[in-house]
């Protein structure tokens, strides 16, 4: 196992949260997309999940908007995500 994929189980582990809904969100989207993105955005992604768990759901709900420019960048990469996902679930 390497390094990245490593630090993918330690992130998909963290992306469990302690609420449903994000539950729903994170985890899903880590498995998917987590080692595909780049050194930058996992960052992001790391630093979104040392967050508050209702903070993290207000951004993904667009009722607020996070502080750093980065971490806007991933909620939108997750929204895109779960969109994309819903898509196709409705599809099949």
């Amino acid at each position: 196992m390497n390094d990245l994929e490593t630090d993918a189980r330690r992130t998909l582990w963290r992306s469990r949260r302690g609420l449903l809904e994000l539950d729903l969100l994170l985890p899903p989207f880590t498995r998917a997309r987590y080692q595909l993105l780049d050194a930058a955005e996992r960052a992001a992604y790391r630093a979104l999940l040392e967050r508050e768990d209702t903070e993290i759901w207000s951004w993904l709900q667009h009722r607020t908007t996070p502080d750093a420019p980065e971490l806007l960048s991933i909620v939108e990469a997750i929204l895109r995500f779960n969109t994309c996902a819903a898509q196709h679930a409705e599809l099949n």
